[in-house]
Order: structure tokens, then C-alpha cells, then sequence
């Protein structure tokens, strides 16, 4: 099959594969694997770099099921045992194999032993694919304008942070803001492997308990005060941290370190009066409060995001307090994004930085992609 050029390169077979994979030339509709079975593209998943399969995150329906995983991409089936993948874990969340051609007529068997189907793209696209297909994301902006995108992103962040506020707002009520606020902290210093072990790790000791021995403590000795506190509070009994695949600076016990800093740094008793104040003040206030040691300002913005905006609008809202939740509103506005979201890298590509302005239109990105890309609502989102 003849190479194709994109972009002035000449790309390899296999690259072309995948190519025509995640640009879904393909008629999407009437797939089938080299067992017969039809399948339908939700989404084609999102390339990944570095080791392990090529795209994550696809979802594709079956008959009988949905399926979200990986998906590998090979010019014949047998390059799958060639580069040794059957004896590789990291591809046991393989949902699929995408082939040019099939050159065995059998599943793909992975480590674990499961088997995934086998789609052979070369009889199905007569050999060739014939044109690029394009998600109506990336013309949107050229289309609707970027001052309509940015108002359409506005509003599915202000959906995205009207969900947190739903999900915490019973909490604060029940445990008083201090409490929820301290419980977000920890949850939001979990990361995505470690939230609900550090939620746990809250329960365990109470802001409560640790703010009382904090203000007992000499300022200079409160942070390694906290640190232990958490500590002894994690293992018994012990809780099961996840530290697999992690950075050094995200596994847990530097985590619990920065989180001692920050808590010695808050320990009046009055955490959500402190960071309330800062947030009237401004974003800068409260993402200067939040950067202590271990804990940097991509994790500040994050912090913020997720717990201390939502906690702070579902108690202004209780308690009819509106400057606290127009300040937070505010701030929603001004903050930058944090940084990239892996999941987001062809919404973000495809849109450009005149429009990703603030965390406010990169939450509703994350809404975006969890609605619609993820679910095969491609054609059916706002920005189409």
C-alpha cells in the first residue's frame, strides 16, 4: 500500500494506520472485525506518547456492550507477538486491535490471557483512504468565532463548577465549612490515583483534632506536627496508597508533607475564614496562601478548581452570603488553566490558546469531552 504525505513527511505504513484510525476515514457505521462482529467508533481515543498502546480511552459499541480502553495499531496482526506486546501488562486494557491487514484470522491474545478483537482496516477502505474527516471542533472557532466559543466554553464551566458545588454542598452542611473545606484540601492533594485514600485519611483525623494540636504547637514545629499527625493517622489501620506510575514529587508521603506545610500555614482553626478572605482579595491571595512547600502553583490552581470554589460557593449560597460567591465566580474567571490535561490535548490543539483563556473554559473543555467526545457526540456538541 503506497505511502501518504502529511504535513511534508512521509509517514510509515503503521503510522498511517494509526492515522487513519484516529481521523476515522472509516466508515464508522459498518466496521466489523475479522470475526464478523459490527462495531461502531463512540470515539477513537486519544494518542498516546511513550510506552504502552497507541490511543487511550476509546469507546466503541458492540451489540452487547460498550467498551472504553486501548486501542493498538499494527499493519499486519502478527506485529502484535513481533514486538513482544503479548507478553507486556501494560497492554492488558487493550479493547482493540486495528490492523491494516490480518495475516493470522485470530483474536489478539494479551499477558492476562484475555483476547480482544482484530479490525482489519485495508478491505474496508478498498486499500486506500479517501479524505480526511474532521471533528467540527476544529473548524469551530473559524465558524462560530472565538468570542462565541469562549461564551460556550463559559457556560459548560460554570455547569462543570455548578456539579462540584452540587456534590459538596451536602457535606458543608452536615460538617459545617471548615470541616468540608479541610476535606477538600486532602481530597485535591490526592491527585486522580490517591483522592479517595486521602478522603479517607481526613475522616481518620478530623480538621478538628489536628487544628487543636497545631495551635498547641511552636509555629516552627507545626509542619513536621502535622506530618506525623497524618502519618500515624494512615497506618492503622493501614490505608492502601496508590504509588504505581507516579512522579516522585505526586506519591503520597511527599504529598503528606506539603500538606503539613500547608496546614501548619493555616493552623488557626478558621481554614475556610482565611482562604475566604483571600479569595475576596483576589486570585493571586489565595493561590499565594496555598503555595507552601512541596505544593506548587499548577497544583494551587487545581486546589482551587476543585475544592475551595465549589466549598465557598455551596456555603455562600446556604447562607445567602452573594460577595463571597460573586468573588468566587471572579475568580473562576481570572484564574489560568493549571497546565495540559492528557485527555484534553485535541480539544486544546484544535481551539488554540486565543480561546483556552482561563480554568473557567478548561473545566468546561473537561465537561466537553466527558459529555460528548467521550460518548460518540461528535456532530451533536456545542461547538458543532
Amino acid at each position: 500500500m503506497a505511502t501518504r504525505k502529511r504535513g511534508g513527511g512521509i509517514l510509515s505504513r503503521e503510522e498511517h494506520v494509526s492515522w487513519a484510525w484516529e481521523t476515522c476515514v472509516f466508515p464508522s457505521q459498518t466496521l466489523t472485525t475479522t470475526h464478523g462482529l459490527p462495531l461502531k467508533v463512540l470515539f477513537p481515543g486519544l494518542r498516546r506518547k511513550g510506552k504502552g498502546p497507541d490511543f487511550a480511552h476509546a469507546v466503541i459499541s458492540t451489540p452487547s456492550a460498550i467498551l472504553e480502553g486501548d486501542v493498538e495499531a499494527h499493519l499486519q496482526t502478527s506485529d502484535f507477538r513481533r514486538h513482544r506486546h503479548h507478553l507486556d501488562p501494560t497492554y492488558n486494557s487493550l479493547i482493540l486491535h486495528v490492523v491494516l491487514w490480518d495475516d493470522d484470522g485470530k483474536e489478539t491474545t494479551l499477558a492476562n490471557g484475555r483476547r480482544v478483537p482484530v479490525v482489519a482496516l485495508g478491505p474496508q477502505l478498498g486499500g486506500e483512504a479517501h479524505g480526511r474527516w474532521r471533528p467540527p471542533c476544529v473548524s469551530s472557532v473559524t465558524r462560530l468565532g472565538a468570542s462565541e466559543v469562549g461564551r460556550i466554553l463559559d457556560a459548560l464551566g460554570d455547569a462543570r463548577l455548578k456539579e462540584k458545588v452540587e456534590r459538596w454542598r451536602p457535606l458543608v452542611e452536615r460538617l459545617g465549612p471548615n470541616e468540608a473545606l479541610y476535606r477538600g484540601l486532602m481530597e485535591a492533594m490526592g491527585y486522580a490515583h490517591n483522592r479517595a485514600a486521602f478522603l479517607i485519611l481526613a475522616q481518620r483525623l478530623p480538621w478538628q483534632h489536628l487544628a487543636q494540636k497545631l495551635m498547641k504547637a511552636p509555629p516552627d514545629e507545626r509542619p513536621t506536627l502535622a506530618w506525623n499527625s497524618l502519618l500515624r493517622a494512615m497506618a492503622d489501620p493501614p490505608i492502601a496508597f496508590c504509588g504505581d506510575g507516579l512522579r516522585p514529587a505526586n506519591k503520597p508521603h511527599r504529598r503528606l508533607v506539603a500538606l503539613g506545610h500547608l496546614f501548619a500555614s493555616l493552623g488557626t482553626g478558621e481554614i475556610f475564614e482565611r482562604l475566604a478572605s483571600a479569595l475576596v482579595t483576589g486570585p493571586n491571595h489565595v493561590l499565594s496562601l496555598l503555595q507552601q512547600k512541596g505544593l506548587g502553583k499548577q497544583r494551587a490552581i487545581e486546589i482551587v478548581v476543585n475544592a475551595v470554589l465549589p466549598i465557598m460557593v455551596a456555603w455562600a449560597q446556604g447562607k445567602e452570603e452573594p460577595t463571597l460567591a460573586k468573588a468566587a465566580l471572579k475568580v473562576y474567571t481570572l484564574l489560568p488553566p493549571p497546565g495540559p490535561y492528557s485527555i484534553l490535548c485535541h480539544l486544546e490543539e484544535a481551539l488554540g490558546r486565543q480561546v483556552l483563556t482561563n480554568a473557567r473554559r478548561q473545566q468546561g473543555l473537561i465537561l466537553l469531552y466527558r459529555r460528548y467526545c467521550r460518548h460518540g457526540g461528535c456532530g451533536r456538541c456545542p461547538l458543532s
